[in-house]
């Protein structure tokens, strides 16, 4: 009887011993698979997180050219009411001396928001001819030394006449950045004949205007030159006096752009703003204005 219990007791102690081996053996393997798991996933999502992070992109700056007998002051204020509202980062003032040399000025990071490069000509009163070799100077500046491949530009009155005679000069050559959005504000593309009433032998017809100046009709003439990838925002301004004009420029003159870009370029758009804000030295400090430009060049809230 003693020893049937014993061997009782013997068995039970294998049996406990038994199943105690087991669990030892099998709970640390089960840990570690859920370790090898967690830390799996881990690095699945570490992964998924670098690959999702954004890159940042290269800005395409945009240069700002002022009028005949302009100066830093004549944008500056439109420039600094861009960089307040965050629109933009002021970046390089180029200035062009009378023998085309250029300075620079400012920092230029490929990186900032929305770059600006303000462009200041010494002989403010010069020929366009002259300021388009000015503007090839610079953009050649920005190429070479700067490494810089597309821009945007804006232009105000004469400001905006050059550009279009160096858009047209250079066309698609390659030794300048590629132009990609143009703004006009004031451009007297057709001359400067301002009509009492209203009425000038320039105004425009469907087709065109009536009349064309010799400048226009070079403008039409190599109008093929203009790349076709170029967005165009054109700007007039009518103080509602009578004279269809924004005190300097008539609408008829500034708007008969559309004959020179439309048809030409992948995108034309014209605005006319009125009042007394919309004469030719205030349409550069009209917030409207602002607002217009700000968005076709940026992707800011569009106001009409």
């Amino acid at each position: 009887m003693m020893k049937k219990f014993i061997i009782s007791i013997m068995m039970l102690a294998i049996i406990i011993t038994g199943f105690g081996v087991i669990f030892l053996h099998f709970e640390p393997t089960k840990k570690t698979i859920n370790t090898d798991t967690t830390t799996a996933e881990a690095k699945k999502k570490e992964t998924n997180a670098k690959e999702t992070k954004p890159v940042s992109e290269i800005a395409i700056p945009t240069v700002f050219i002022h009028g005949y007998s302009g100066t830093a002051n004549s944008l500056g204020g439109m420039i600094d009411r861009f960089a307040s509202d965050g629109s933009i980062t002021k970046s390089l003032v180029m200035t062009v001396s009378a023998d085309g040399k250029v300075s620079t000025t400012g920092t230029y990071d490929k990186f900032s928001h929305n770059p600006t490069i303000q462009v200041i000509f010494e002989d403010n009163k010069s020929s366009m001819v002259n300021q388009t070799l000015w503007i090839e100077n610079v953009m050649k500046e920005l190429k070479n030394n700067y490494h810089i491949e597309k821009v945007n530009a804006l232009g105000h009155s004469m400001g905006g006449v050059s550009l279009t005679n160096y858009i047209e000069k250079i066309g698609n050559d390659k030794t300048y950045p590629v132009l990609e959005k143009l703004v006009l504000i004031g451009a007297p593309l057709n001359g400067l004949v301002i009509g009492d009433d209203g009425v000038t032998a320039y105004d425009l017809t469907d087709d065109g205007p009536k009349q064309s100046s010799e400048r226009y009709s070079e403008f039409m003439k190599n109008k093929q030159n203009i790349p076709s990838n170029l967005q165009v925002l054109n700007i007039a301004g009518d103080t509602l006096d009578g004279t269809k004009s924004d005190g300097s420029v008539s609408v008829a003159s500034a708007l008969s752009g559309k004959f020179i870009f439309e048809n030409q370029v992948a995108s034309y758009e014209e605005k006319t703003f009125t009042g007394k804000n919309a004469a030719h030295s205030k349409l550069h400090e009209n917030n409207d204005v602002d607002t217009k430009a700000a968005n076709f060049l940026w992707g800011t809230e569009k106001v009409d």
